[in-house]
């Protein structure tokens, strides 16, 4: 049971939105495209089908801090409908995340492990994260994140040597349209952080009423760099081969050398598994949110837009 009052800062819950996204672009498998310039097309197009979609979440967290109690307030059998709605499709995508985190790790991190076996472990420190309470996991997230821009760096450096003039003309290269169109399809269903940020909101303390739009958006634009910077470092990288990968990143980490560390595919797949599973964590907790501020709206009174600002 979550405690009533905002807890976490802005920038915690910015940690905590761009570490599930991340996630998602590391545990799971690669998408339709078979180059890397149609795959940076996808997240473009896909990135922008997603902020339009959760543009009504955003331009109403200027005004408020929790969507689903005013959407109650309002029409109590629209609130109900929208909140187990909401936790239906957080539930779903932490279960479907749950499944690609373990192919992502019975083949990249404990090669010959039982898929199922792994599956129940994920849920296990899934559930345990959604269990340990807002304020805790926004502690680890900033943790989590901290971790994998560490480890992702490191790849990125270790790799440079092997984007050359070749990689960029290999860049350059398009698939067929088909595959475009099935690449972004898959990427806009990998959704669910907008989600997270609504479910998150009345958890949120701000010093100013559009805190929490402004940081929506800084959400929306820096996701988006990080997910073309890191797709397109898999394609400099692994030039013609990137769509024979299945797991582009991890391909790339296997050719990195830093000095004792011969590759990083190791350290780079045992902690993105761990935010894949943090991720499942968070959507977990947030369906119980959602629900739950739909429960209390008709059990307590309605907060002030100055109770809710700390």
């Amino acid at each position: 049971m979550q405690k009533k009052f905002p807890k976490i800062s802005t920038s915690q819950l910015f940690c905590i939105l761009m570490l599930s996204r991340i996630s998602s672009e590391t545990v799971y498998p690669r998408t339709a495209s078979a180059t890397a310039l149609q795959a940076v097309l996808a997240v473009i197009i896909s990135e922008v089908i997603r902020f339009l979609l959760a543009l009504p979440l955003i331009v109403y967290s200027f005004k408020g801090s929790n969507i689903h109690r005013s959407v109650y307030n309002k029409n109590k059998a629209l609130g109900w409908t929208g909140a187990v709605f909401a936790a239906l499709l957080l539930i779903a995508a932490a279960l479907r995340t749950m499944f690609n985190l373990s192919q992502f790790a019975v083949k990249n991190l404990l090669i010959g492990g039982v898929l199922w076996v792994i599956f129940a472990l994920a849920a296990i420190f899934a559930v345990y994260i959604a269990l340990a309470g807002t304020e805790a996991l926004a502690r680890a997230g900033a943790i989590f994140l901290i971790a994998a821009a560490i480890v992702t760096i490191t790849v990125m450096l270790g790799d440079i040597p092997y984007i050359t003039r070749r990689s960029f003309e290999s860049f350059t290269r398009f698939g067929d349209n088909s595959s475009l169109i099935k690449d972004v399809i898959e990427r806009v269903m990998r959704g669910g952080d907008y989600l997270i940020f609504a479910a998150l909101l009345p958890y949120v303390s701000r010093n100013r009423k559009s805190a929490l739009g402004k940081t929506g958006i800084l959400f929306a634009v820096f996701s988006t760099l990080a997910a073309l910077i890191i797709c397109s470092f898999n394609g400099l990288v692994l030039r013609e081969m990137y769509g024979e990968c299945e797991f582009p990143f991890l391909a790339a980490a296997s050719l990195s050398d830093i000095s004792l560390f011969k590759r990083l595919d190791g350290f780079a797949a045992a902690v993105w598994s761990l935010c894949g599973a943090f991720r499942s964590g968070v959507m977990l907790l947030c369906a119980e949110n959602a629900i739950m501020e739909v429960f209390r709206a008709g059990h307590s009174p309605v907060p002030t837009d100055k109770e809710a600002v700390e």
